[in-house]
This record gives structure tokens, sequence and C-alpha cells, in this order.
């Protein structure tokens, strides 16, 4: 993602803000750097075209109340918000209407921008109900991308984006005397949960007895509520498409019923889109009892396209240059080398 020169001066601007030294916004040690950035960014402001850079700026200068600049900002975010059904949200995309697919993901990027709009105007030195109005928006599209967890798509929004909706909380009445929320189903009994000031920290939770299935939400009393439901599901991992096709043949050396040496023939071909793959790798692990000998291993870097081959106890492993299509064999009886045409086939003795 690009962003503007601005960014990181607007970043060290607000980071010591939330927590001032000695109580004091300006004192030593960051008034003098305070001033110094302000300056810088007061310069630059008025040429911001990137929606992150901007998003952040109003923040910083709402932590230092300046409210003119702050407002200028909010204006231009505003003039790029995505608005669907109530919610509002940025994305430093092209715009386009919030989606209403049940499975959309949302970009981490967009999660972080829209928290810290949502900071800054929470953070304007003169809060006014249009405002509200808008941060509530915001929070509606932010608590939809919330997890089973409570947290979002990364750890650097979902930071952001649970002090942005604390903020917001902080700032609404939040009194609750008693609060009934009543959960129905089509053929299920009701959930009830009744929350008051004794338990209005306590997480209440309950499994939904029909999935899938149609619920209504009714709540009832004097008070403000966070309402979320989950879902868990199981995909199938996806199918792995296989490109190559491997022949294993073993071929015994002697015949006097006792197999102390045998070969082993590998085929080796290509089956994917390209003419070729790319460098590839053959692992022969051993049979129990039975070690790889050196010299037919030595042997193999002399076949076609066969890089280099590295022999351990137990495996052999051989490097190919790539691999081509389909083999079609030579007509050659079995022998310690053994070479088709457009494919990597060798002789690997073993005793």
């Amino acid at each position: 993602m690009k962003v503007s020169r601005a960014l990181l001066p607007a970043v060290v601007l607000y980071s010591p803000m939330p927590a001032p030294c000695n109580g004091k916004k300006n004192s030593k040690p960051w008034a003098s750097l305070m001033q110094t950035i302000f300056r810088c960014l007061q310069h630059a402001v008025h040429n911001i075209t990137n929606t992150y850079t901007e998003a952040v700026l109003a923040y910083a200068f709402a932590l230092a109340g300046d409210y003119e600049i702050t407002q200028e900002l909010l204006y231009k975010l505003e003039e790029q918000a995505i608005k669907s059904g109530g919610q509002i949200h940025w994305s430093p995309k092209t715009s386009s209407p919030a989606s209403t697919d049940f499975w959309h993901t949302t970009q981490s990027v967009d999660i972080e921008l829209t928290a810290y709009v949502l900071l800054a105007y929470l953070s304007k030195p003169r809060l006014h109900a249009r405002d509200m109005k808008t941060a509530a928006g915001i929070v509606v599209w932010l608590t939809q991308q919330q997890n089973a967890y409570g947290g979002f798509a990364s750890t650097q929004d979902t930071v952001i984006s649970l002090q942005a909706l604390a903020q917001y909380a902080a700032l609404i009445p939040h009194e609750v005397r008693d609060v009934k929320v009543t959960v129905k189903g089509k053929e299920t009994t009701p959930l009830e949960f009744h929350v008051h000031q004794n338990n209005k920290l306590v997480l209440h939770q309950a499994s939904l007895l029909e999935v899938p299935g149609m619920y209504t939400v009714q709540a009832t009393g004097s008070g403000c509520v966070y309402i979320q439901s989950t879902l868990y599901y199981n995909t199938p991992p996806p199918k792995a498409e296989v490109v190559f096709l491997l022949d294993v043949e073993t071929v015994t050396r002697e015949c006097d019923g006792v197999r102390k040496q045998f070969d082993i023939h590998l085929s080796v071909s290509y089956t994917g889109d390209r003419e070729t793959s790319n460098m590839a790798l053959v692992e022969v692990d051993m049979l129990s009892g039975f070690i790889p000998m050196k010299k037919s291993v030595k042997e193999l870097e002399n076949v076609l396209l066969v890089k280099k081959a590295e022999i351990k106890p137990d495996k052999v492993t051989i490097y190919l240059e790539e691999v081509r299509g389909r083999p079609h064999r030579s007509a050659q009886s079995s022998s310690t080398k053994v070479v088709a045409v457009q494919q990597k086939y060798f002789v690997l003795r073993i005793s």
C-alpha cells in the first residue's frame, strides 16, 4: 500500500499524545518535537491524497486539539466514505458499496483505516450530534468485521479497532438497568438473557439448537447491549492438483530365491499445463535392511537432466533440472543406466 511521506511524522505525533509526560500534553521532552512536527504537517496536509494518511493525520490533529485541520481532513474523508445500509467504512481501493455477501472477507487495511477515522471523529475538540451519528454508522460496520474471539483480521487492526470501539462506548450512555433479550426460532425453545447492573460485564452466550434456521432477536427494557452471532463450520481441504506421475518398479538381480541385491527403476513425468516443470526433487527412501550402492547413485548424475544425486544410508535424493511430459520408453534392456525419451528414467541399485 502506497502511503505519503507525511505518515511517519503523523504516527510520531499521535503516539505520545494519549500518554503525555508528567500529565501535560506538551511537557518535555516532547514539546519541541511536537512543535516541529506540527509545522511540517500543517504545510503538507493540504497536498495529501492518500486515504490512509488522511485518516492517521485526522486522528493526530484531533489529539492535538487542532479543530480546523481535523475538520478539513474529515470533510475530505467523508467524500470518500463507502456507505450502505446505515454502515460507513473506508478503503484505500476504489470505492464500492458494502458487500452483502455473508462470506465476504474484509481486508485488514480497510478495518484499520476505518478505525482511525472513528478515532478522529471521537477525539475532536468539539463533538457534535452529527459526528456521533456518523460514528454510529462506523461502529456498526466495524463490529460486523469482528471474528468469534472479538478480534479482527490482524493484530494491528485489532489494537486500533478495539481502542476506537472502547472510546465510542465511553462516550455513549451505557447505564444498564434491566434488559431482557429474547432469541426466537421457528421450532425451538426461545433463549432468554437478562442483563442488569450486576452482570453487565459478564459474557452471556448460548448455542442455537437449529442450524441453519431463521431467528429473531427482541430486546426490552432500558440500557444498551451488544449482540453477536457466531457460526462455526468446517470446509474440506482443497484437492491438490497432481502434476507429476511416478512409476516405481523393482527388478531382482539374482534368481536364487534370496534378494540380496535388486534395482529400483524410477520413471518421472510431468502432466501440468506447461511443456516442462521447474526444478524437481525425487526422494527415494530405502527399505528396512537395505542401503544404496554408491556406484549406482553416482552413475545417476550421467542421466539426462539429473543435476545432482545425494546419498545417505537410508535415503537417496535426486535433483532434476526439469521434468518433461509423459514418458516414451526406448527399447533397451534393463541395465545400470536406462534413459527414455522425454523423461527421467534411471536405475538405482541397492543391496
